[in-house]
């Protein structure tokens, strides 16, 4: 199973892409920043995303990789496969605008719904409880950082706790 997570520089259509985070594992994940001056176009700036990923400008202008290198990491990792994210509707939205900018077919990589992916391994061993039960509980103690990698990693711990309870309870 791989997992991906975006961070950008607003939610509107003339926004991009400023980070990406992929792995197969909490141990395969890379991350990256991107450079918007590598890129035309790529200007428009939200400042309240910046709140929510504290990723400065100017910090992806020193930073940041060319977005092109990027996307050909993700099509070398990633092209055929299924990738997943607790928000595919914006990560989809991402990742077409990265590869599309970068010259590269945005289906080559696909994009599903974990919470989907979760919620039916959930109902077929705990026909009662609730996806959003499990991530409250599971999301107590720990904290969110909105940061791609950081993100796809908590993810990643999320579906092993979803998976250690369903052995758990087979037991």
């Amino acid at each position: 199973m791989y997992i991906i997570d975006f961070e950008a520089s607003g939610l509107s259509k003339s926004s991009y892409p400023i980070e990406v985070a992929w792995g197969s594992s909490v141990k395969t994940v890379a991350s990256y920043l991107l450079n918007p001056d590598k890129m035309d176009g790529w200007t428009d700036w939200n400042p309240k995303s910046y709140e929510f990923h504290q990723i400065p400008r100017e910090k992806l202008l020193v930073n940041g990789k060319d977005p092109r290198r990027v996307a050909k990491l993700m099509i070398d990792d990633l092209a055929g496969q299924t990738a997943y994210s607790d928000e595919p509707r914006f990560d989809n939205m991402w990742k077409e605008r990265l590869l599309v900018d970068s010259g590269y077919d945005p289906g080559l990589i696909k994009i599903k719904n974990l919470k989907y992916f979760l919620n039916k391994k959930i109902k077929s061993r705990f026909p009662k409880k609730r996806l959003i039960d499990l991530f409250q509980e599971f999301s107590a103690n720990k904290s969110i950082h909105h940061r791609a990698g950081a993100d796809v990693i908590w993810l990643f711990k999320f579906v092993e706790f979803v998976e250690d309870l369903s052995t758990s309870s087979a037991n």
